[in-house]
């Protein structure tokens, strides 16, 4: 019989504490609330019926450029069902009231760009997520026309384009058309935008300076840094105690001691989207085992979990037990299997060596 434990589901209350994490890691990074402040002013521009204008989110992956976005829509449709008394509908495009005053509104759409680097096949990835029909015999201007119509009917407040740097290109001609087709939207529909992907997703922008004008805010996203001085691991370590103290907890877990800190450092790098898989996970699984807290042992049990394979090192530096494996952490204080066996006990062999005859 397996010494195993068996899997069990977390709690209510585990599941609460788990949730709660995950809120806090949004709310306490302080370039992520003020990535979603951004967003909200970009809608009241919209209902001041002020020009279309744009904040260009740019960052490596993992630095929290889809979270931002993710947190608005969040945010948005509890104020649609605030301002209505109706939930707007979640689709994977956004948010979609199919009952509005005037009919079909969809006032928040998330895109990701295609890597066709065309103007028509973005135009045409913006129409179906808005729930439009694009028969394929639509010439280029006639696609664009639709989207502007569909654009300004459906009330779309703010329009997001992930992935941007997927229509980048070397040829310059693609990046100025691109440009004037962003530009063009702001101007003929002032739906507002979010255009969000790696750096190279400012040269659209950088290249047109009509589309420049339109930016309401450069938001680049970097990840945390880490350094001898106090003042370099300050960022992090703050994050940190602020994400403990939105916890609610019992008992510290000193996440911000400087060693456990850079350890975090070492392992995630500082994005931001790694340290909250890092976290996550470590207290997932000591849910799981019935403690319930954060500490060296759990985060080298994530950072092994997470780390690339090949990698044997593990900047958590705890002490293994001798049933403990050698090249990974093992979940602390939980029971392991014996090399040779799924049931735990050693394997009898099954066949006996005989010596070769002549």
């Amino acid at each position: 019989m397996s010494t195993l434990p068996e899997f069990r589901p977390l709690s209510p209350e585990a599941e609460v504490v788990l949730t709660r994490m995950k809120r806090q890691l949004v709310e306490s990074h302080p370039d992520l609330v003020e990535g979603v402040k951004a967003i909200h002013r970009l809608g009241r521009a919209y209902d001041r019926n002020e020009p279309g204008s744009f904040v260009l989110l740019t960052g490596a992956a993992g630095t929290g450029k889809t979270t931002i976005m993710r947190q608005f829509i969040r945010e948005e449709y509890a104020r649609i069902e605030e301002d209505t008394g109706r939930p707007p509908r979640i689709t994977p495009n956004g948010l979609h009231i199919p009952d509005g005053p005037e009919g079909d509104e969809r006032s928040a759409i998330f895109v990701n760009a295609p890597s066709s680097r065309s103007t028509t096949a973005l135009a045409t990835q913006i129409l179906r997520a808005l729930g439009a029909e694009v028969p394929r015999n639509l010439h280029r201007h006639q696609v664009l026309d639709r989207l502007r119509v569909q654009l300004v009917g459906q009330k779309t407040r703010v329009l997001f384009i992930d992935e941007f740097h997927h229509l980048v290109s070397q040829n310059e001609t693609v990046v100025w058309e691109l440009s004037e087709l962003v530009k063009d939207i702001l101007v003929e529909t002032k739906v507002q935008m979010v255009l969000s992907g790696m750096p190279v997703a400012a040269r659209p922008v950088d290249a047109n300076p009509q589309l420049d004008r339109r930016c309401r805010h450069r938001f680049p996203l970097v990840p945390f840094g880490w350094g001898a001085d106090e003042a370099d691991q300050k960022p992090l370590r703050e994050f940190l105690v602020d994400l403990e103290a939105g916890m609610d907890l019992s008992e510290p877990w000193n996440l911000a001691d400087p060693k456990l800190a850079g350890a975090i450092h070492a392992s995630t790098g500082g994005i931001v989207g790694r340290v909250t898989r890092l976290l996550s996970i470590a207290l997932e699984h000591s849910l799981e085992a019935g403690v319930g807290r954060i500490d060296g042992q759990w985060l080298g049990y994530a950072h092994d979990v997470l780390k690339p394979t090949g990698d044997r090192t593990n900047p958590f530096d705890q002490p293994k037990g001798p049933q403990q494996a050698t090249r990974r952490h093992s979940r602390p204080n939980l029971p392991m299997r014996t090399r040779g066996s799924l049931t735990g006990k050693p394997s009898d062999p099954t066949y006996e060596k005989k010596a070769r005859t002549a």
